[in-house]
Order: structure tokens, then C-alpha cells, then sequence
């Protein structure tokens, strides 16, 4: 039973977090920009970076305030994540984040024939 609330613990938070990255995402496209903007700020937060929020707004011109509050969340929702996840897990919790699956061809999917 604590095994099944524990999943769906996990579940929400990484809804919760797929719903901040897509808010960040969303003010940049809204705004013009590529995806891979977005991605830039949504790495930024995850890794812990220290760039400064008005220096990337200014830069992609975006609007600095619903950038910060955007960004603000994804930090909250990825350290609750983080948070949920090592209570599964018996000691540290390491994530690794690789941005370079789409450009090596032997990570992609392959259409298997049934």
C-alpha cells in the first residue's frame, strides 16, 4: 500500500514538473523563439545554474517578470520531484541529463515490422 502512494506521489510530481517545463517553453515560443531557447532555460534551472533570469530575458526578449515567476515554479516543481524521488530510493539520488539523444543516431527508435 505505502508502495502505491509512493508512485503516485511520483507521478504527480513529475506532472507537476512537465507542466512547469511546458510553461517555460510556452512564454518563449509565444514570444518567437525556438524550442531549443526553451530547453536552454528549462536546463538551466535543472542543472542549477547561475545565470542571471534578466540577463536571459533580455537577451531572448522575453518578458522578465512571467520568465522569473515561470522559472521560479520549475525550480519549486523539479525540487519536489527530486524530493519524492529519494524517498523511493535508499541513499543519494543522481539525474542525469543527456541533450544529446537526438543527434546520435543509435538512441533513436527504429520502426519495428509486426
Amino acid at each position: 500500500m505505502k508502495m502505491t502512494n509512493r508512485k503516485g506521489q511520483v507521478e504527480y510530481a513529475k506532472e507537476d514538473l512537465i507542466k512547469a517545463v511546458n510553461q517555460v517553453l510556452g512564454i518563449v515560443r509565444r514570444n518567437g523563439r525556438s524550442r531549443k531557447v526553451g530547453l536552454a532555460l528549462v536546463l538551466m534551472v535543472l542543472l542549477g545554474g547561475r545565470s542571471s533570469v534578466r540577463n536571459a530575458a533580455e537577451t531572448f526578449g522575453l518578458d522578465y517578470a512571467n520568465l522569473l515567476e515561470a522559472l521560479g515554479e520549475l525550480d519549486g516543481a523539479w525540487r519536489d520531484y527530486l524530493e519524492v524521488l529519494s524517498g523511493l530510493v535508499k541513499g543519494q539520488v543522481a539525474v542525469i541529463i543527456d541533450d544529446t539523444v537526438d543527434h546520435k543516431e543509435y538512441s533513436r527508435g527504429k520502426d519495428v515490422s509486426p
